[in-house]
């Protein structure tokens, strides 16, 4: 599988100078290479088999292959490559396409973002928030009108899908927090009209964020939850998941418990207002927004908790995350309203 890809990539009479795994493995449904070139320059190549499910939390209402997926992350770099906005670049194949086929496999090159990983410091923060602006100055259109998965014609369907699915299985305790993650996805379908659709990330936090070699500004990476959407959707999840450390195990639940945290609020915030302001509909919808992330994500781990049987301390791990977000969304929205108007 490997050597189909090279050869969708790279000419035989060149061949690359290293080849790294990075994640997943052929055994699975994905696998990642970063493949090093003869001149130290650095691509990224995700691979999945084209026959298995679109991820569930990249998953839209409507029927999706992989290779639509793909095909409209791609576009969207294309878009950001086009508007010269600091992020990986798609990588074409020798014969121009964005996506490669070997064989059962496909797969989606960009280049390699250098740099460290955010931890993040206050000064870091403060950079992703920038970046997180900028990126929100660019408008989608044509091709790279590809939705993200939170986009609200996305993600609202899905959530009120999985909620009444399980409806009739919601036990005494979920209650509350089931009608909660119900009225933000009512609320945010409400408000979505009235409020700017740019170019998002999905994911910007910590983790998905390097800071270049000798400092500036930071680069988002990993946009596999990218594409058209609400801007201020995109800076509510942010917001929330500043208070993150990239060092946080995922088998530390205590780790993934949020208490706002004014310093690092301010610091994002700022960095967002220096290149973007929010509209007064924004603004507005802010609370909603922080929040909508844990609707989301809420709804689809209840569906897989009571319509699928899955539990266990990790479930329980899940659950707990998701009252803490919604428990805290106001305290979070109303800290940085002073640095975003």
């Amino acid at each position: 599988m490997l050597g189909r890809l090279l050869d969708e990539y790279h000419e035989r009479s060149v061949p690359p100078a290293d080849i790294e795994v990075v994640a997943g493995s052929v055994h699975e449904s994905r696998i990642s290479y970063r493949i090093t070139l003869t001149d130290g320059s650095a691509h990224v190549v995700r691979a999945y088999r084209a026959e298995a499910a679109v991820p569930v939390e990249m998953r839209g209402p409507f029927t999706e292959t992989v290779q639509d997926w793909l095909i409209g992350r791609a576009r969207t770099l294309a878009l950001l490559a086009a508007a010269g906005y600091d992020a990986p670049r798609p990588v074409l194949t020798r014969t121009g396409e964005l996506i490669a086929v070997a064989g059962p496999w496909l797969a989606w090159a960009t280049s390699y973002a250098p740099g460290a990983v955010l931890t993040p410091t206050l000064e870091q923060l403060q950079a992703l928030g920038v970046t997180l602006g900028r990126l929100h100055r660019v408008i989608a259109g044509g091709q790279g009108r590809s939705l993200a998965p939170r986009h609200p014609a996305v993600a609202v369907p899905m959530t009120l899908a999985r909620l009444d699915a399980v409806a009739d299985k919601v036990p005494a305790g979920w209650a509350g927090l089931c009608e909660a993650f119900r009225r933000t996805a009512l609320a945010v379908d409400a408000a979505a009209a009235s409020v700017p659709e740019t170019v998002v990330h999905g994911d910007a936090w910590a983790r998905n964020a390097v800071e270049p070699p000798g400092g500036g500004a930071a680069t988002l990476i990993d946009w596999e939850t990218s594409g058209l959407g609400l801007a201020v959707l995109d800076l509510g999840n942010t917001l929330m998941e500043c208070h993150l450390n990239s060092t946080a195990s995922d088998l530390d639940p205590e780790a993934w418990l949020i208490a706002p945290d004014e310093d690092r609020i301010a610091a994002t915030a700022s960095g967002y207002a220096s290149a973007r302001r929010l509209s007064a509909g924004e603004l507005a919808m802010l609370p909603d927004a922080v929040r909508f992330g844990a609707a989301v994500a809420g709804a689809l781990h209840v569906e897989l908790a009571l319509a699928e049987g899955v539990g266990g301390p990790i479930m329980d791990a899940r659950l707990a995350r998701l009252e803490n977000r919604l428990a805290i969304a106001d305290e979070v929205a109303a800290l940085a309203v002073p640095y975003l108007s």
